[in-house]
């Protein structure tokens, strides 16, 4: 997609805290006929980052062994939701999947979702971004 072409794109971002009106409103409309020609949507454009997994770069990982994680580090491991929030999850995936034309993306993450829901790795995070997502959805309609 030549008009999505990322370092361009990334510079008519940055234009848009210019202290002229004028550049930020010709930055921002070229946004805009970039991100429709292109043929997606903000949605699909801004996606959440990925889960951050854990790695060990030094490969040193039985330094601080006798340490727990506390609430708020990066090792504490995220919160899964309730049982009942689960399954009230599961039903809004499977009526977002079938009531929305969703990009592929949209519906591959939802698809990652339903399977983290299966395997009890369905964290708080990912229940408030599916809960925005619905929203999003929602107030499309």
């Amino acid at each position: 997609m030549p008009h999505l072409d990322r370092d361009s794109f990334i510079e008519l971002l940055d234009r848009l805290g210019s202290p002229e009106d004028e550049d930020v409103l010709e930055a921002a409309r070229q946004i805009d006929h970039r991100v429709k020609t292109a043929g997606v949507s903000w949605d699909d454009l801004l996606v959440p980052p990925p889960q951050a997994a854990h790695l060990d770069i030094d490969g040193d990982d039985d330094e601080f062994e006798d340490e727990q994680p506390g609430p708020f580090s990066e090792d504490a491991p995220p919160a899964v939701v309730s049982a009942a929030d689960a399954e009230a999850d599961l039903a809004l995936i499977e009526r977002l999947l079938g009531e929305f034309g969703l990009a592929a993306e949209t519906r591959r993450e939802l698809e990652d979702f339903k399977a983290d829901l299966a395997a009890g790795e369905f964290t708080a995070a990912d229940h408030k971004y599916l809960r925005s997502l619905s929203s999003r959805l929602q107030s499309r309609r």
